[in-house]
């Protein structure tokens, strides 16, 4: 009886151990030749460990035992994982995080971008060549390898590690954060743990903060017009007015010099570190990390409270709607963004937005207007690829350099926007010859170029949050040196003619978001020191933060 048990269920096939092994080395170096690559082509500093080598050496050749299908379907996952991952590094330089899993699905259009390939050619060449070694291997090696029926329990406990510990919370989310210098498959592991079993199954509602209520105080204001021009990853360091050395704002630099008693302009930290985030907390006026309840409840949302004091509103959009989320759209009166006419910005780009503007009726009524722009969001050269004639200035274009290719298409796609935005404040200047008016120039987040090995935006990094902040018109308020977005805010609901009341203000102190605001998300707590710089203070957690009670 005991010599069929065996028979049947624990040896079916008297297969050869060396076939098993075979498999095993292959899988295992398939699973971390990749980051000798990207160390190679990526600039990465990933360190591969002996210790992680020879437990997945181990936990490949236990696999070896299990049945074809299931092998196969362990395969696929983490080949699905490691597609993620590299991808992602090879662009941003960084380890994916589970915030950003989810942008995959939030921001279809800015992930799937053919132009990416050119930071990332070589990582589906590298997957297929190493995976798809280990497949023709398995395949043929298995069927005369040594099988074990029930060795899939074994691997399968095995998997559960990193699940179980995400699920029941026996560990905080800082075990499960990726490290650069990780091994790519290890920082996989943990963050899709995370992202399954921990990220995803949470209602909001299990890690907002209780906060004491905002209260909103309506003030004088004579204001007639207010035009809100919120960009797309512009950054200070790359603007003259805040001297950069290249003129990368010729326009938007001499309507200012021209005028300078009816300009104001400040460095500004966004709410931010990605457009949806930076969109809904400041167009709401939402300071506080998971201030859920604030956030949904409007109460100090912009177009609310100008539809309340008698403005007609305006939101205006070259981005997708679904970046947008709590934007208030029940009290914006005309909205237009690139899904609702497609064939329009296809055809106009942001310069699509300065025709909209131009089609408003200033004559009758009072205006709040916000256009939202898409350039210079990369890939920076396809914002002006139509006309390379008049922008594309800065050379080369076509460096095998990335700091030198980055750094001049982004710097061509801002002389594009300086004349975009340009186009959009005169023809609101004038529309508004004999009225007060006020126009807020700022964005949504900042961008990095090989900021320690960072690239783009998505990383929750101090230094992407920096933005400018530019108001121009009559009766200009006066900006600090540098100020937070939230301040920026409190100007733009002064001349809506609100004041807002925040009891949970102390301190001055301000933050910067993480992506995904509905889900736990990673902020950075700042104050301004008495030069008026940013101090930022290490990374949080919101889900942590439930756990203390909160000095905000």
């Amino acid at each position: 009886m005991l010599k069929f048990f065996i028979q049947k269920f624990l040896f079916p096939s008297q297969g050869s151990f060396k076939k098993n092994l075979i498999f095993a080395v292959v899988a295992t170096l398939a699973t971390f030749a990749p980051d000798l690559v990207m160390n190679l082509l990526a600039d990465t500093r990933i360190v591969l460990k002996s210790s992680f080598i020879l437990y997945t050496f181990g936990f490949m050749l236990l696999l070896s035992f299990c049945q074809n299908v299931f092998v196969y379907i362990v395969l696929a996952l983490f080949i699905l994982m490691q597609i993620i991952q590299l991808n992602f590094i090879a662009f941003f330089g960084q380890p994916i995080t589970p915030n950003e899993i989810l942008s995959i699905f939030t921001e279809t259009e800015h992930v799937f971008k053919i132009e990416y390939l050119r930071q990332t050619w070589f990582v589906m060449p590298m997957i297929v060549l190493f995976y798809g070694t280990t497949i023709f291997v398995f395949y043929k090696t298995s069927k005369t390898s040594r099988k074990i029926a029930a060795m899939f329990v074994a691997v399968l406990y095995l998997m559960s590690h990193k699940p179980m510990h995400a699920f029941f919370e026996t560990r905080t989310f800082i075990y499960f954060q990726p490290r650069s210098t990780r091994a790519s498959f290890v920082n996989s592991i943990n963050t899709f743990s995370y992202f399954f079993f921990q990220y995803l199954k949470h209602d909001p509602a299990s890690f907002a903060i209780d906060y004491q209520p905002y209260k909103i105080e309506k003030i004088p204001s004579d204001v007639q017009n207010i035009l809100v021009i919120f960009g797309e990853s512009l950054t200070p360091k790359h603007m003259p007015m805040f001297g950069y050395e290249r003129n990368t704002f010729p326009l938007l630099s001499k309507r200012i010099n021209q005028n300078p008693n009816q300009a104001e302009m400040a460095e500004c930290v966004a709410c931010g570190v990605t457009t949806a985030t930076s969109t809904a907390l400041f167009f709401n006026m939402v300071r506080e990390p998971a201030n859920i309840k604030q956030l949904k409840s409007l109460q100090a949302n912009m177009f609310k409270l100008a539809k309340e004091n008698g403005f007609e509103t305006y939101y205006l959009s070259s981005q997708e709607s679904r970046l947008v989320v709590g934007l208030g759209e029940k009290y914006i009166d005309h909205s237009l963004n690139k899904e609702s006419d497609p064939d329009f910005f296809d055809a106009y780009l942001d310069e699509g937005l300065a025709v909209r503007l131009d089609n408003i009726d200033f004559s009758k009524g009072k205006k709040f207007i916000v256009l939202q722009m898409i350039a210079p969001h990369s890939p920076y050269e396809k914002h002006y690829a139509e006309n390379k004639e008049k922008f594309e200035k800065f050379l080369p274009t076509e460096s095998e350099n990335r700091l030198e290719y980055s750094v001049n298409t982004y710097d061509n796609a801002l002389l594009y926007t300086d004349y975009v935005i340009d186009q959009i404040l005169e023809k609101f200047a004038s529309k508004n010859k004999g009225k007060n008016h006020l126009a807020f120039v700022t964005s949504d987040h900042g961008q990095l170029f090989d900021y320690h090995g960072l690239w783009g935006h998505n990383h929750l990094e101090g230094e992407l949050g920096k933005v400018p902040a530019i108001i121009i018109g009559n009766k200009v308020p006066q900006l600090s040196k540098t100020i937070s977005s939230y301040q920026l805010g409190e100007k733009i609901l002064a001349a809506l003619g609100y004041k807002i009341n925040n009891p949970n203000l102390n301190n001055k102190s301000y933050y910067l978001h993480g992506g995904n605001i509905f889900f736990p998300y990673g902020f950075i707590k700042y104050h301004f020191d008495a030069h008026g710089n940013p101090i930022f203070h290490k990374k949080q957690n919101t889900q942590d933060l439930k756990k203390i009670t909160p000095k905000l």
